[in-house]
């Protein structure tokens, strides 16, 4: 029964009161968005005006000049299309001959020739029957990073495993550095190795944290790699492992955000070291007054780099950018990890989707002052996708990726 007010001959649940109720409800809903709102902006603005950025990225240069978007890597051959899965990085032997490492855990001798390929050996231990599956990595070994050394032993970095060194003719493996649970020497992803010509060996770890979205599990796995860049994460580093003593140290730390790559100079002066989110690449000293220090080799490029290798045709390095930077909005956002991490968590961005979003890849030749030669393109991902490594193999190029399951051989 409907129950009048006392005082009144209205009835509150006639369709005029509850018309003026749902205006009133619709009314306080609208202030509490705005004001939800204007606190948003003003957290956003506090964290522009007051924090201090996580690292100092740059606005990527426009693609004119030297980096203007060109169809150059769209000329090349994918070789072992579908059977060759993740060749991240290569190194050539003083015979000529090619290898590579797979995400499988697989070390392999590639004949170009004849389009095959043998094993050498595997980083992890059996049972194999698994290895492939990105959650099996940490068990049969991800080999990433691999270069030569002077007694003809193939030098690589496995991400999980640590620094090994393989004889090719045998297979054999030997562990030169086990990775640290904790402290200095404790990474989750140990990236790229450089041979110096006394022997030293230079080599990066990418992270020493476990993304966020994943932080109770305890294992680390190839996701977490991806997620990186909006991390902001900067428990990299660059190691050296002394190939007399058989030491390790963390030589180069600060301000490294997802280091990858390195490589040396043609008279071993001076290493290069990608870092990555920052879209740049840093300078480490090995020689003279500044020996031990670093600074910037080149401030801004047009993607995140990857591998570093050096050209045989002149003194310069090859730099792999496997994606480039999307848009200036992004460019912004990563110099604020906490943005990032509101991005991450609304779902605005998924560094998972970067294999089918960011197809457009670039390798770049810089000369030993960090001038650009060229840059060779494939903007849509027709033939080159996500380029981690390039080589030079007589008059060809030879290129890697993370993901993809070929190479791609480009007549330079």
């Amino acid at each position: 029964m409907r129950q009048r007010a006392k005082g009144s001959n209205v009835d509150e649940t006639s369709p005029s009161h509850s018309s003026e109720n749902k205006e009133r409800a619709a009314t306080g809903s609208c202030h509490f968005i705005v004001f939800g709102l204007l606190v948003i902006v003003g957290l956003l603005a506090a964290i522009y005006f007051l924090l201090p950025p996580t690292s100092d990225v740059r606005e990527g240069p426009q693609f004119t000049g030297a980096y203007a978007v060109n169809d150059d890597l769209q000329k090349g051959a994918r070789l072992f299309e579908g059977n060759l899965p993740g060749p991240e990085s290569f190194a050539i032997d003083k015979d000529g001959n090619l290898y590579t490492g797979l995400s499988d855990g697989r070390v392999v001798k590639i004949d170009l020739t004849t389009e095959t390929y043998t094993l050498v050996t595997r980083i992890g231990d059996p049972p194999y029957d698994k290895c492939g599956q990105a959650e099996m990595m940490p068990h049969c070994g991800r080999p990433l990073g691999m270069r030569f050394d002077n007694d003809g032993n193939l030098i690589v970095a496995d991400a999980y495993k640590g620094l090994f060194s393989i004889n090719p003719s045998t297979g054999n493996k030997e562990l030169l550095f086990k990775p640290q649970k904790s402290g200095d020497l404790s990474c989750h992803m140990w990236n790229n190795p450089v041979v110096l010509s006394n022997g030293s060996i230079f080599f990066t770890c990418t992270s020493n944290m476990i993304a966020y979205h994943r932080i109770s599990d305890p294992d680390f796995s190839v996701e977490e790699y991806l997620w990186q860049p909006h991390t902001h994460n900067d428990s990299g580093g660059l190691f050296h492992y002394n190939s007399v003593t058989g030491s390790t140290t963390l030589v180069m730390k600060e301000q490294l955000f997802c280091p990858n790559g390195v490589s040396k100079s043609s008279n071993d002066d001076f290493l290069v070291v990608s870092d990555m989110v920052r879209g740049r690449i840093a300078k480490y000293y090995l020689k003279g007054p500044k020996a031990g220090k670093w600074d910037t080799f080149v401030s801004s490029l047009p993607g995140m780099p990857d591998n570093i290798t050096p050209s045989k045709r002149m003194p310069g390095f090859w730099v792999a950018i496997p994606m480039v930077r999307p848009n200036a909005l992004l460019d912004f956002s990563y110099q604020w990890s906490l943005m990032q991490l509101v991005q991450a968590k609304l779902g605005l961005i998924n560094p998972l989707d970067y294999p089918n979003s960011a197809l457009h890849t670039v390798v770049v030749l810089f000369d030993e002052e960090g001038r650009v030669v060229r840059s060779l393109h494939d903007p849509s991902g027709k033939v080159v996708m996500g380029a981690t490594e390039v080589v030079e193999m007589d008059d060809e190029l030879i290129i890697g990726s993370w993901f993809a399951p070929f190479m791609v051989k480009l007549k330079y």
